[in-house]
């Protein structure tokens, strides 16, 4: 898994900066903080509840209080044992959505309260769930062809991302139900595309979906 890791990282090195890296408890394990903390990588890992190591602590927390640990671990590859040490941050019934959760995370991040970490991680939720939905894109598809599908899959991506961009960009007034409205008018004032009656468009859009 870590190579898997690795790799990924090396690749979009290439074209993105990496703030931190979030990963679900699929990817808690030693091999996968050894590589990155070998790529010096900052990361947010949302630990499995294995064992009991953890509970000692939470036991001496009040609600909603937190604390940071260091612990040791061992990742054997090739017949030899790797030494890594992690920080772990404990938060304990931390409320999320009207209910509350016990909270850990093996991370290298620094930040100042419980919160901080719970409300970082949460960032990468909304990629899990536009991917869950996207990925349904090779169940719907009748194509039995791999390059199709996965063109199809890829391209509802990129129809996110743009979506996402211009959300970002132009505020959160900026919905996927007026997504090619706002579309066009974004273009069209920055020269991107010259429509033939863009200003009485534009006050057309203004009347009837609120944006501009």
């Amino acid at each position: 898994m870590e190579d898997y890791v690795s790799a990924m990282i090396d690749e979009i090195r290439l074209i993105l900066p990496l703030e931190v890296i979030l990963f679900d408890r699929g990817f808690g394990n030693w091999g996968v903080i050894h590589k990155l903390q070998n790529l010096h990588i900052l990361y947010l890992i949302f630990w499995k509840k294995q064992g009991n190591w953890y509970q000692k602590h939470f036991n001496h927390l009040q609600e909603g209080g937190w604390k940071k640990i260091t612990k040791k671990g061992v990742y054997n590859r090739n017949k030899t044992n790797h030494h890594v040490t992690s920080s772990f941050v404990l938060i304990k019934q931390l409320a999320y959505n009207d209910e509350k959760y016990d909270w850990v995370f093996a991370t290298n991040l620094k930040k100042n309260n419980a919160a901080a970490y719970v409300k970082r991680y949460k960032k990468r939720w909304g990629i899990e769930t536009i991917y869950r939905v996207t990925d349904n894109i090779r169940i719907l598809t009748t194509s039995t062809k791999g390059i199709i599908r996965y063109f199809l899959f890829v391209f509802t991506c990129l129809v996110y991302n743009i979506w996402r961009f211009f959300q970002l960009y132009l505020g959160e007034e900026f919905t996927l139900a007026n997504h090619k409205t706002n579309m066009i008018i974004f273009m069209a004032k920055h020269g991107l595309i010259y429509p033939k009656h863009y200003e009485r468009f534009e006050l057309i859009a203004k009347r009837w979906f609120n944006v501009g």
